[in-house]
């Protein structure tokens, strides 16, 4: 409960509404001074102490525009004793006291409920959440006073049935200025549930030591009501820390944890890495931020634009040093929207959420650059690619065509070097042009691909092996990668190890990525990446995997590479 502190407007000076009220408090005193001047405080003297708090609560009501007409009522109350005061002396002049006490005795309740029905009539009743609560919270505390005048007349005799009308009253008035000033108020649905813990806890205490009592008397124990004494208060303190568990899970349910734990923070950017779609950590964060506010669906969008959507959708500006990074929405279970307590959680969680939102927006923005890159890489490679074909492929061919010419004229040593030497030009180039675009992959069918290849490199006195289980469709990217991580890794093997057994392995991992596995059974020692390697190492990075080089078991080398089967993230 959260209770206002702006006055209403009025004019400089001390408020007339006010000097009213404590006009009407002053009077209502009368008879509580009056009575102090006996020799025994009067019972009816007690009462009137009671009905002065109204009209202290009157002074700070009156000055606010939204409840002056309710403050007024309780100054009105606050005279009540001194109305009452006056009609016991004209009943009788010369033991007015009597007559007092009497009327007190007779209408005390009587008077009470005509003011409470008064208060609750003249409470506004606007249309919005707090304003709807006001008279039921006022209601409630009604009851409890009018319950309390009740219990003492029929319970006590009139001198405590007076104090306690007394503290009632008082009671009664703080609490009632409490919720009329108040811009926020609890359901009543809370309180009624910490009102059901207390009964329960002191029933079950109640009951299980009046069952020790019992058992302890047909037991013929010594000092059965001492130890059902005890057995009732340790009832009540082992029930306490069980009535605030099922407290704080009654509102758990209700508005959410609250706050957004470290292991929570830890669970959101588990996946913030180049393997994952960091877009799927946005989800995460909205599921945690429900979670811990008591909503039921929450969103996150990236973007500095405002979300156009707000009908029944409340927007909050996820900010990191004073840019906007992006939107956090809530779709809203009431009209009115949230519960003020669930709008301080979420409020509360906007510095982490905003971060998260910032780390997901700066992973994004790095994916796209290596996508980017990747592109570029390709642009250039097909630009080489078209000037090695058209280019200097066609004038080795041509200077090939008049040598070998030449030579059928005129053999000469010279020209045969030549040729040969051209030859091999073409030879390497043709290599050069096949890595840039494998010709083996044009059909798509990586699998006979990687058959074909593994046969070429079989030789007698060493065997090369695959396995694969590939899925119908992988990315180009993914697929001439994967092709060139079997040819390198076979041909290392085959130049560094002297293996007599090369295990090829391509399969689709648990982690949904594909896997590729070149085992050797050769000399091993350290492998000091070449340019095939690195070349092979960074293409995997780029394209959001990662290759390593290890020695095998028991001998040899394992090249190991995951890839992701759709290439970079989109």
């Amino acid at each position: 409960m959260t209770v206002a502190s702006t006055a209403g407007a009025g004019r400089p000076g001390f408020p007339t509404a006010v000097l009213g009220a404590a006009l009407a408090t002053g009077v209502g005193t009368i008879p509580v001074f009056a009575g102090i001047t006996e020799n025994r405080l009067p019972t009816a003297a007690i009462v009137s102490a009671g009905w002065v708090a109204l009209g202290l609560a009157a002074a700070l009501l009156v000055d606010r525009t939204d409840t002056r007409r309710v403050g007024a009522v309780f100054a009105a109350c606050a005279v009540i004793p001194a109305l009452v005061g006056g009609i016991a002396k004209t009943q009788d002049a010369d033991r007015p006291w009597v007559a007092f006490s009497r009327l007190w005795d007779r209408f005390d309740w009587l008077a009470v409920a005509a003011a409470l029905v008064a208060i609750a009539w003249i409470v506004d009743r606007a249309g919005d959440r707090v304003s709807r609560r006001r008279p039921v919270w006022l209601v409630v505390w009604a009851a409890v006073l009018f319950g309390l005048v009740l219990a003492g007349r029929f319970i006590t005799d009139d001198r405590r049935a007076a104090l306690v009308t007394m503290i009632g009253l008082w009671a009664f008035a703080a609490a009632a200025t409490r919720v009329l000033l108040a811009r926020e108020l609890r359901p009543i649905g809370e309180p009624l549930v910490d009102a059901a813990l207390v009964v329960g806890a002191v029933a079950i205490s109640a009951a299980l030591g009046q069952g020790v009592r019992a058992a302890g008397r047909w037991a013929d124990l010594p000092s059965p009501d001492a130890s059902a004494a005890f057995v009732t208060f340790a009832a009540a303190a082992l029930s306490w820390p069980l009535g605030l568990w099922l407290r704080r899970t009654y509102l758990e349910r209700r508005y959410g944890r609250g706050t957004l734990t470290p292991a929570d923070v830890a669970a959101i950017t588990a996946g913030l890495h180049r393997e994952a779609d960091p877009r799927e950590l946005l989800e995460n964060a909205a599921v945690m931020v429900a979670a811990a506010s008591g909503h039921r669906a929450v969103s996150i969008v990236l973007g500095a634009d405002e979300p156009d959507d707000s009908d029944g959708v409340l927007h909050h500006a996820l900010v990191v040093a004073g840019d906007r990074v992006g939107t956090l929405s809530i779709r809203l279970d009431h009209p009115e929207g949230p519960e003020p307590r669930q709008s301080r959680m979420v409020t509360g969680l906007l510095p982490t959420v905003s971060l998260v939102a910032r780390a997901v927006g700066l992973a994004i923005e790095a994916d796209h650059a290596r996508q980017d890159v990747a592109r570029e890489r390709d642009l250039e490679r097909s630009r080489i690619l078209g000037d090695l074909h058209d280019g200097v492929g066609p004038v080795l061919a041509g200077l090939s065509m008049r040598v070998q010419a030449q030579l059928r004229r005129q053999p000469t040593p010279l020209l045969e070097a030549v040729a040969k030497e051209l030859a091999d030009c073409r030879g390497d180039l043709r290599r050069i042009v096949s890595g840039l675009t494998p010709s083996a992959l044009h059909d798509g069918d990586l699998a006979g691909a990687l058959a074909r290849l593994v046969d070429s490199f079989a030789s007698e006195g060493r065997t090369v092996s695959l396995r694969t289980a590939l899925p119908a469709a992988l990315a180009p990217e993914v697929t001439v990668a994967v092709y060139r991580c079997v040819a390198e890794g076979i041909t290392n093997a085959l130049r560094h190890g002297n293996p007599t057994q090369v295990n090829v392995n391509v399969r689709v991992g648990l982690a949904g990525r594909i896997e590729v596995d070149v085992c050797d059974d050769g000399i091993g020692g350290p492998v000091v990446p070449g340019v095939g390697l690195t070349s092979l190492l960074r293409r995997a990075e780029q394209l959001g995997g990662r290759l390593q080089v290890e020695p095998a078991q028991p001998s040899g080398v394992r090249l190991h590479v995951e890839l992701p089967l759709a290439g970079a993230a989109a």
